[in-house]
């Protein structure tokens, strides 16, 4: 019966994580063009046909938003998926294997209707500089997390951090 009701809660749980993940995708996906599509004046110059030339370097971006509770307790933190008891690959194995280049991590507002907070982290300097992390069981217990803090990264990690403050409201 135990795992009957963990199997329903999970898929529970999986469906409110879909439904948050569609009703941030355009806003994340404008958020990363902005910070990633540029403009190449040079090749604007000599090959574009009209008003501008935009190019962007193909890559991966793990995405992951946390929920209003979590930035009230951890604003600071970001974690990372570090093992599951099916040995299924995680996020860190992903990392490690360079199949991923940078990491959008963000909060939502407690309502889910805004995200409040996020940073794009360049994952090579995180592999290179990977700190230390605390190992916690994942609340259900179907996997464990590794826990950073933001500070102990080196500075050039972070290529953009927002947060809402009154004067972005």
């Amino acid at each position: 019966m135990k795992d009957l009701t963990n199997l329903v809660m999970n898929k529970k749980d999986f469906n409110r994580d879909i439904q948050l993940e569609l009703r941030f995708t355009r806003i994340i996906k404008s958020i990363l063009g902005n910070q990633f599509i540029v403009q190449d004046q040079i090749e604007d110059l000599e090959n574009g046909t009209d008003f501008l030339l935009l190019k962007m370097t193909p890559f991966k971006i793990g995405v992951r938003l946390r929920r209003h509770k979590y930035f009230l307790k951890y604003p600071d933190e970001f974690t990372i998926r570090w093992s599951r008891p099916s040995g299924v690959k995680t996020e860190i194995d992903k990392i490690r294997e360079g199949l991923v280049d940078y990491i959008f991590y963000g909060f939502v507002d407690k309502l889910e209707n805004e995200i409040i907070q996020y940073f794009i982290g360049d994952l090579k300097i995180f592999k290179e500089n990977e700190p230390l992390a605390i190992i916690k069981s994942n609340d259900p217990p179907d996997s464990e997390l590794a826990i950073y803090k933001l500070s102990q990264l080196p500075e050039e990690f972070i290529l953009k951090v927002w947060y809402k403050t009154p004067a972005n409201l």
